[in-house]
């Protein structure tokens, strides 16, 4: 399988392709990396605490 980024184009592209494997297998990924990584969304926004603080 090519890696897909999962960056919200690839999804939003698979979503409007109708592929049902298609979308299968980005939603394997997703499921992968959310696993792996855990929730980057909350990642992030603790990401942009940590900036406002060192800008300070």
């Amino acid at each position: 399988m090519t890696p897909i980024p999962l960056y919200g184009q690839a999804i939003t592209d698979a979503i409007a392709s109708g592929d049902l494997d298609q979308l299968r297998k980005l939603q394997a990924l997703a499921e992968s990396h959310l696993e792996e990584h855990g929730d980057v969304g909350a990642l992030l926004t603790q990401l942009k605490v940590e900036i406002a603080k060192l800008k300070r």
